[in-house]
């Protein structure tokens, strides 16, 4: 999609060693000619190490066009997936229409819906949590990580079909399972879309031959780290636009299905069936975008499990690994407060403030429509100008993530002042329309907080560290709905209070964000997996890599002479 001449990023780097040295370890006639670095002591060539480190169950493979764009077009799963929007509303309007009173009997008590609501929220992470630190540690071993991308897709669209079938205020409580399941379903999906997408950028062509020139010594290897940077923060942008522009050309669509249908009427029957239509309506279009890139993908290497270890006693075995090395782990660690602490403020603000503005408008499809195209109109114009803004001034994965975490506490801010007056706070429906127009400002941090988890973490360890970092991304926590629904209950129902809660756990995240130093995180990763080669992995497996790697190193040197 572009060449390495276009990578003009300049990543944060500490200040490196400006003699070169020559390579003691002669081990093939191209890695002798690698260039200053070696030793773990450069970030740029700390991201050559990782990827070669840990033996792997085959050689590396070449991205190609066609799989490149179904990935991007992939995408609308991640902000189309009508289970949240037009199920969540169908499932909310459903539950206001058995208790219009607002009260729900739940666990031996009765409670608001909005804490309702939220107490359900916190059960869908803890179920999430479950699933996903569970199966984290095993998807980097072998090739079948595709299969739980396809098993989430699959349960996500059978409850996106299902829903269409509840639409009687008695089946409240099975709109409400189908909602719980089919979030299940989406996080695995989306998580491991997200787990993929180091490995799809840093096996592009122009990556890989980036990676040869050092190791030919034609490039310094923090060269290779600005092209590393700025193909990971493309790919993920570029896949954000794609998003955006395609929900912008659907919700588009939504918008007169809505209105042909109600007439812009808020009456509980029509208001209903457009929800099953537009269920039915983006459930289609998800599994169109979703189908070609399930055909393309490459069903790519892992690792290899470490020899006499069984199946079932790698996972554990990894996440022990990791555990034991947690200083050596420090910024990715460091990076996962500060992730945390944000997606939980950040997440628990929308899901608030969506249950507000769903109220507000009465649950109109219509206008819940036309929010969702502002919002992914806004959202995909912020993220092309940051594309833009990081290429034109060479600015930093970092900085545009503490930017973007910045933005992001400006709608929880402006919720918290609601507690005390009701010309701001989300009381007045142009605050929701100023809320989407904000978005402009916040796809910094909805793009560059997921690029720069693969700035800090073990390159080959991405399922693990993704599974963990998406526990909280997509079920905007589990912490902050529960604390929330208790502020909630004795505010006497007053939402804004508990913004406050969310405002200190937003400003804590931003703190720790800006102690997070990924150019060592690199150097500190490429030491980290040479411990656990030794430590796990035979003489005979490390040798087994080695050949694979000079084969690769033999090969794209022979290409690049011929060419």
């Amino acid at each position: 999609m572009s060449s390495p001449g276009d990578t003009q990023v300049q990543p944060d780097q500490k200040e490196q060693p400006h003699h070169v040295e020559a390579v003691e370890r002669a081990d093939s006639p191209i890695q002798e000619k690698m260039v200053q670095g070696l030793g773990h002591d450069s970030a740029g060539m700390a991201v050559i190490e990782q990827i070669n480190i840990i033996p792997q169950t085959g050689e590396r493979m070449p991205t190609t066009r066609w799989e490149y764009i179904s990935f991007l077009m992939m995408y609308f799963q991640n902000n189309g997936t009508p289970i949240g929007s037009q199920g969540g509303n169908l499932r909310m309007k459903l539950i206001d229409m058995q208790f219009p009173d607002s009260i729900i009997p739940w666990g031996g008590q009765h409670m608001p819906m909005n804490s309702f609501l939220l107490d359900q929220n916190g059960i869908q992470f803890a179920v999430n949590l479950v699933f996903l630190l569970l199966v984290g540690p095993y998807a980097d071993y072998g090739r079948w990580r595709p299969w739980i991308m396809i098993s989430g897709t699959v349960i996500v669209t059978a409850c996106t079909f299902g829903m269409i079938g509840t639409y009687k205020p008695s089946q409240w409580q099975a709109a409400n399972a189908l909602w719980m399941l089919g979030n299940l379903g989406y996080s695995i999906a989306t998580t491991f879309y997200q787990a993929t997408f180091p490995s799809i950028a840093r096996n592009l062509p122009q990556v890989l031959k980036s990676e040869q020139d050092v190791k030919m010594g034609l490039k310094t290897p923090e060269e290779h780290d600005i092209v590393d940077q700025y193909e990971r923060s493309k790919l993920y942008n570029l896949c954000n636009i794609t998003g955006s522009v395609l929900v912008v050309i659907f919700y588009g669509i939504a918008i007169g299905i809505s209105y042909a249908i109600t007439h812009n009427s808020t009456e509980d029957g029509p208001v209903i069936k457009t929800f099953r239509v537009l269920l039915g309506y983006f459930g289609v279009l998800v599994l169109i975008c979703v189908v070609p890139f399930f055909c393309l993908h490459k069903f790519r290497p892992g690792q290899q499990l470490p020899e006499g270890t069984h199946i079932w006693a790698v996972g554990p075995k990894q996440a022990w690994q990791a555990l034991k090395s947690i200083r050596q782990l420090k910024h990715a660690v460091l990076y996962l407060i500060a992730y945390t602490l944000l997606q939980e403020a950040t997440g628990t603000q929308w899901n608030m403030t969506s249950i507000l503005q769903s109220e507000h408008i009465h649950f109109n499809p219509v206008a819940n429509s036309a929010f969702g195209l502002l919002a992914d109109l806004a959202g995909g114009s912020g993220t092309f100008f940051m594309l833009w803004f990081q290429k034109r001034f060479k600015v930093s994965v970092k900085t545009l993530t503490c930017y973007g975490g910045i933005m992001a506490l400006v709608p929880i801010v402006w919720g918290a002042i609601g507690t005390w007056t009701n010309k701001i706070g989300f009381h007045n429906t142009w605050e929701f329309w100023v809320l989407q127009f904000w978005n402009f400002q916040t796809a910094a941090w909805g793009s560059y907080s997921i690029t720069m988890i693969s700035e800090v973490i073990p390159a080959p360890k991405a399922y693990m560290f993704f599974a963990l970092f998406n526990t909280i991304s997509r079920t905007s926590g589990f912490t902050g709905p529960f604390i929330c629904s208790a502020i909630i209950k004795q505010a006497n129902g007053n939402t804004n209070v508990a913004y406050w809660f969310l405002v200190g756990l937003g400003v804590l995240g931003v703190a720790v964000l800006f102690m997070v130093d990924p150019v060592q995180a690199k150097i500190d990763n490429a030491g980290y997996l040479q411990r656990e080669a030794e430590e796990l992995y035979s003489a005979h497996q490390r040798a087994q890599q080695h050949e694979i790697v000079e084969h690769q190193d033999m090969e794209a040197a022979t290409g690049v002479v011929s060419s």
